[in-house]
């Protein structure tokens, strides 16, 4: 198995402010919908623009805003938010599978859950050079639990800097602490942060479950012939 990182620089927008963006951010919607429950449409976004960049299909580039949303509205009715319940897993891979025929992208995805199932996938597919969309379930029973997020410090350090719950990310590298900790580099509101993959797994048991908390397992197709036979 190769690096368990992507390959190319991830999707980036320049900002008003001089800096640029990690991927997408959902406060740019909009509605009010969008920008409250939209992480899964930008998600789902910003790895179909990686993918198409890396089929050669578009040049990678620093994107301005406009550009970003152009793109995001011609998809917003395969990814329609209509209130607090956003989209399911099963409804993104869905929809995730129209837009790899419509384009042609030689890809399929499915909603993958279990826990082991993500330990051995979240490698394998960013070995793959693919984005991994993870997600950080509702917690029904447990509305306050949330998962911390942590931020590079200028030193080095990882940092607490944000927490989630009921939430769509995408990882983009898998790296490992000095203490053998496994951290995952993520994308959520155009920001990089990480998070402990043992806090993950540990949250997800405690306060939720595998089929909320899991990913989009994505994998390109080797032909027509085998396409569906593989696990």
């Amino acid at each position: 198995m190769g690096p368990e990182k992507l390959t190319r620089n991830y999707i980036t927008v320049q900002l008003e402010n001089g800096r640029s963006s990690y991927g997408g951010d959902q406060s740019w919607l909009k509605t009010r919908a969008e920008q409250d429950f939209g992480c899964g449409l930008i998600a789902a976004a910003d790895i179909l623009r990686y993918l198409r960049r890396k089929e050669g299909r578009e040049t990678e580039k620093l994107l301005t805003r406009e550009e970003y949303l152009k793109d995001i509205h011609e998809l917003s009715e395969s990814f329609r938010i209509r209130g607090p319940l956003g989209i399911t897993g099963f409804g993104i891979a869905n929809r995730m599978n129209r837009l790899f025929r419509r384009e042609g992208l030689p890809y399929r995805s499915k909603w993958s859950f279990g826990r082991r199932r993500l330990e051995r996938r979240i490698p394998e597919m960013l070995a793959e050079d693919i984005p991994v969309l993870l997600s950080v379930g509702p917690g029904f029973f447990h509305p306050k639990e949330r998962l911390k997020m942590y931020r590079e410090t200028e030193n080095g350090e990882l940092r607490e800097a944000q927490t989630m719950r009921d939430h769509y990310v995408t990882v983009t590298e898998r790296c490992r602490t000095e203490t053998g900790e496994y951290m995952l580099r993520l994308s959520s509101w155009g920001n990089m942060y990480y998070v402990n993959q043992r806090e993950y797994l540990e949250h997800v048991k405690k306060y939720d479950n595998f089929l909320f908390s899991s990913i989009l397992y994505i994998r390109k197709k080797a032909n027509k012939e085998n396409d569906g036979k593989r696990e």
